[in-house]
């Protein structure tokens, strides 16, 4: 008798070719528009950004390591390596090579100007930020480092206020450079070696990795999961609602009176969740593998969190359906497919990894189904073994048993059914 209800409840669903549609099209069209719209940005490229930069230096950079040898030189003791190794590490050359490296001279093209260009380039909308050196800058540096004077010189940073994303990425950059310069001077006073934290190790990263270097996310890897575990969730309502108007119609008064359980009908619901939840999942990831080249390859954890997951949206099914029937109303129903996926969704991750800088957002999203799901996909995506991500699979299918059993004493009594 499950397996009719199970039938049925296909088959009203194969009827309804909008929402058939919307289940399976949909999220792969917000794969395609998100992945592609965000690709970039999620993928750690910047699109469209070019940033000109320009440096004013008021003295020479060489005469004042001159100078500085010429002052302090004998007085210091150096030896001939220690000069060298000096000279390498001098700030400003340091930082024109940072602003030449192969990642950020992609994104900012850095020009020298003279002293006496400064007015008329600050009141032009050429540049995007304007790096002022003072007057013996570099000689004020080695002093700090070598001398333990107090004070550290500082750079003088122009902004272009209309250029505030590009502009800040400047700033980032000129920010991390001044805090190597600190660094340095600290690791001189512990005596500790300086070429274990040479000043030149600033860089942009790409991609998206973990704390142990596993394999990156990509943006089409994100949202393939991301769209699959939220859509998913419209398999609850989907089916909920389809559940609801059976009892509108009197259908399920009918299977009641025809001396079927009502747990026979309540089990019907629950398989009919869990395996179009399956369906669906399988029908995205695959379409992923073939157009976006999204595999898996732990196929056995991929596997079990799948069924999982699915679990835990069939528990959602039957919750609903038993509010609804204990209500006469389907506006809770309504309420969840609305408003509460979009919030589950959010908080989640679906849209945006917003967890990674949010800590307690993300502890929060791996408490909702999505999220826990979504975590353990990514997990496995980035090479992760199954039993680090044993904790979530747990998590879904307790959530999942735990929405069944509140489900079951919502569910009216025979006498209120119908």
């Amino acid at each position: 008798m499950i397996g009719q209800i199970i039938k049925k409840q296909f088959l009203l669903l194969w009827r309804s070719p909008v929402e058939l549609l919307l289940l399976l099209a949909l999220p792969v069209v917000l794969i395609v528009i998100l992945g592609s719209a965000l690709g970039n940005f999620m993928d750690g490229d910047s699109p469209g950004m070019h940033a000109k930069v320009a440096m004013i230096e008021h003295s020479s950079e060489r005469e004042q390591f001159e100078k500085f040898k010429r002052d302090f030189e004998t007085d210091l003791g150096l030896t001939e390596d220690t000069v060298a190794n000096i000279e390498k590490r001098l700030p400003i050359q340091t930082l024109k090579t940072i602003f030449h490296t192969k990642e950020i001279s992609k994104m900012m093209e850095l020009e020298e100007i003279s002293v006496e260009e400064k007015s008329k380039i600050l009141q032009e909308d050429t540049y995007t930020a304007v790096i002022e050196v003072p007057e013996d800058f570099s000689y004020q540096y080695l002093s700090y480092i070598l001398l333990d004077r107090k004070q550290a010189p500082q750079l003088q940073l122009y902004e272009n206020e209309e250029k505030q994303l590009s502009a800040g990425a400047i700033q980032s950059i000129i920010k991390s450079f001044q805090q190597q310069l600190t660094l340095e001077s600290l690791l001189e006073e512990k005596g500790m070696d300086q070429n274990e934290a040479a000043l030149s190790t600033i860089s942009v990263e790409g991609q998206q990795k973990n704390l142990e270097q596993s394999k990156p996310i990509t943006a089409k890897e994100y949202y393939t999961v991301g769209m699959a575990v939220m859509n998913a969730l419209f398999v609850a309502s989907t089916i909920g609602l389809i559940a609801f108007r059976e009892k509108q119609s009197f259908v399920f008064a009918r299977i009641i009176l025809a001396n079927m359980s009502k747990w026979t009908y309540f089990t019907g619901v629950l398989c009919s969740a869990v395996i179009f939840s399956l369906i669906q999942l399988f029908v995205i990831y695959g379409f992923a593998w073939l157009i976006f080249d999204v595999s898996w390859d732990d196929l056995t954890a991929f596997i079990l969190i799948t069924i999982a997951f699915s679990i835990s949206v069939g528990g959602i099914t039957v919750l609903l359906t038993a509010i609804s029937y204990r209500m006469h109303s389907e506006t809770v129903t309504n309420l969840f497919s609305s408003v509460i996926v979009s919030i589950l969704a959010l908080v989640g991750g679906s849209f945006f990894p917003i967890g990674e800088n949010v800590q307690v957002i993300e502890l929060i999203g791996n408490f909702t189904p999505n999220g826990s799901g979504m975590s353990a996909y990514l997990a496995i995506l980035r090479g992760e073994s199954i039993g680090k991500i044993g904790n979530h699979i747990l998590f879904l299918s307790v959530f999942g048993f735990a929405m069944i059993m509140i489900a079951a004493m919502t569910f009216p009594k025979r006498g209120r059914m119908v």
